[in-house]
């Protein structure tokens, strides 16, 4: 590698640094830059002042007080760069276009009973260039991409998704990064869901405070993203903290039989569709979660129930997990109402706290900040994390991170 190749990926790196630590700090100025990321003024000034005159940052005020001049303040630049994401899920498709500070500008939601991918192709072509119109020319030439999320296997559960035969085979079929990437003049970038769901975290939510974290989204099924030293780990397969699969202790509550070697697998006791079902069973006529807050209060009791078995089948397999991964925190968030949620978090914190064995350290338990929207609005941000993420890699490398595909 020649030293000009190895000096601009530096400074790129550099960038990204700067561009992270405004972002998690909101606001700061090149003295709090250089102090974070331990590099000279002279370098922390050159590096602002070229990411100010590409519209990345703006000038946010001055903070007074202390000896000499007052600082000047710089923030991320929202109008400095737009993306959009797409959710498809097992029972929902969500678009969205965020701006460079992550809000949401537009959006548009789709639920179904089952996950068409002629349906969910159509829907994309449909809604796309609607999401794009909220942009005037000048902001559509700073979209940076479109950043898909979706579970890496949508067609490998079909008993479990009340899947026909017909469709499950229809999805193992199809590529569906090329039939998406081939309708889009711009660059596409693919990720599974829950680990899109993580970089969202990281980049927006609990990722501001603290750097190496298991985030766990309880969807459809669950799944989730590990974070370690502020970086999405993928894994070798893009499938790192996958968690669906894991296996924990048979529970009676439902009525199923337990798989292979007497386990379950954590989706059994852990997931929305394993809620829906057990409503249905007793009584509570609900064909999509989302219609859950329409009859909270005569579901209560057996949400309770779900909650209770699904906080023993996490403490089973967070369990294993912290064995192994020395973490901060697990990040918990599901598409629920926001108290059954701070409240599936205190049984986890509770039962956790009482059954880790004494040389390991019980990272805290603590609830998500994006909420239902974790996994579209990570897809959204994929773009920018390619772009202008703190990924290592751009020092060996002259060129951004290859696009993650299916």
């Amino acid at each position: 590698m020649s030293q000009g190749s190895n000096s601009s990926g530096l400074r790129r790196y550099n960038e990204r640094v700067m561009l992270t630590h405004l972002r998690k700090y909101r606001t700061a100025s090149k003295s709090d830059l250089a102090r974070a990321t331990n590099l000279t003024p002279q370098a922390v000034t050159r590096i602002v002042d070229d990411l100010e005159q590409n519209e990345l940052v703006v000038r946010e005020g001055r903070r007074l007080g202390g000896l000499g001049q007052p600082s000047t303040l710089y923030a991320i630049n929202p109008a400095g760069a737009y993306s959009i994401g797409i959710k498809i899920g097992r029972r929902d498709l969500e678009l969205l276009l965020l701006d460079f500070s992550g809000k949401t500008l537009a959006q548009f939601k789709r639920e179904f009973d089952q996950p068409d991918p002629d349906y969910i192709i159509e829907q994309i072509d449909l809604l796309l260039p609607e999401l794009r119109n909220h942009l005037d020319k000048s902001g559509q030439k700073r979209l940076r991409g479109v950043g898909v999320a979706m579970p890496w296997f949508l067609g490998a559960w079909p008993s479990d998704l009340e899947m026909a035969d017909e469709l499950s085979e229809r999805w193992r079929n199809i590529n569906l990064s090329e039939e998406i990437s081939s309708r889009i003049d711009l660059p596409v970038f693919f990720e599974n869901d829950g680990a899109a769901a993580a970089v969202a975290e990281l980049q927006l939510g609990v990722g501001r405070d603290i750097s190496d974290f298991l985030y766990v989204n309880i969807g459809a099924f669950i799944g989730g993203g590990l974070v370690l030293h502020g970086n999405l780990e993928p894994g070798v397969h893009g499938n790192a903290a996958e968690l669906a699969s894991m296996p924990v202790p048979h529970s009676e509550l439902f009525g199923h039989e337990p798989g292979k070697g007497g386990f379950d697998m954590l989706t059994q006791r852990a997931s929305l569709l394993t809620l829906r079902r057990y409503l249905n069973q007793k009584g509570i006529e609900i064909s999509h979660i989302g219609e859950l807050p329409e009859h909270i209060d005569n579901a209560r009791i057996y949400i309770q129930e779900w909650m209770n078995d699904c906080a023993d089948a996490m403490v089973f397999a967070f369990l294993s997990a912290i064995s192994i991964l020395d973490l901060k925190a697990i990040v918990i968030d599901a598409n629920l109402p926001r108290f059954i949620i701070e409240e599936l978090v205190a049984m986890v914190e509770r039962r956790l706290g009482s059954m880790a064995a004494k040389d390991i350290f019980v990272p805290a338990i603590i609830p998500g900040q994006l909420g239902p929207d974790a996994i579209a609005v990570g897809g959204g941000i994929l773009p920018f994390y390619s772009s202008f993420g703190a990924d290592k890699t751009v020092l060996l490398k002259g060129s951004v991170p290859e696009r993650r595909m299916i």
